[in-house]
């Protein structure tokens, strides 16, 4: 088995999983099933560590507040989704490659972050209004508020959530991605180089070749 760029990783206790999710309950065995949050006192000690070209980094996004959120591990500041089965649009992400919910990873945060403009200006976005584009962007179902999202949106730009997202200037659009990207909360984790003594054994040794 050898890593490759884009590759999540979830690490505890010498184990590794490449699963979206955590392997909650092959690790913890007798944790509650119903509580996606149990993991019998070792949540600390779990790590998502995400294979970049210049970085190893890694995080701890299943912690509240802990360091390392997906948008950061991902490069991905909107936390945009992707589509593992195929298709969807290429926004300059890894081919493929998905950490939890599906997130797309982008092999850098300037990438990412372009991402965001890229999607709202693109033809599934640019005739809603900000309301109605946020409730496509931040659905309810994946236990989002999207009224609030795009309340929050439209006071940072100081326009209305009727405003329709191809009015929008460039610098104004800024200020959405800047917006967004504080609501997908990007806290940054660790960047480890690539021959960090911090990197588990489990994930230095299947690196790929670092050229």
């Amino acid at each position: 088995m050898t890593l490759e760029f884009g590759d999540h990783v979830w690490y505890w206790n010498h184990q590794i999983s490449f699963d979206v999710n955590i392997p909650r309950l092959t690790w913890f065995p007798t944790a509650n099933p119903s509580v996606p949050t149990d993991y019998l006192g070792h949540g600390k000690e779990i790590y998502n560590f995400v294979i970049h070209t210049d970085f190893i980094a890694r995080g701890q996004p299943q912690m509240k507040n802990g360091k390392g959120t997906y948008a950061w591990l991902d490069n991905n500041p909107g936390n945009i989704v992707g589509f593992p089965n195929g298709g969807g649009p290429d926004f300059g992400q890894y081919p493929k490659k998905f950490n939890w919910h599906n997130f797309l990873v982008f092999p850098t945060y300037e990438a990412g972050f372009k991402a965001i403009a890229t999607l709202l200006r693109g033809s599934k976005y640019r005739d809603l209004t900000i309301l109605n584009a946020f409730k496509k962007y931040a659905p309810a179902e994946d236990g989002n508020d999207p009224v609030a999202y795009a309340n929050a949106v439209a006071t940072a730009l100081g326009v209305p959530v009727t405003t329709v997202m191809k009015t929008l200037t460039d610098a104004q659009m800024k200020v959405v991605q800047n917006k967004i990207q504080e609501i997908e909360v990007f806290r940054p984790g660790t960047s480890l180089p690539w021959n960090s003594p911090e990197l588990p054994v489990e994930i230095s040794e299947p690196l790929p070749v670092h050229v």
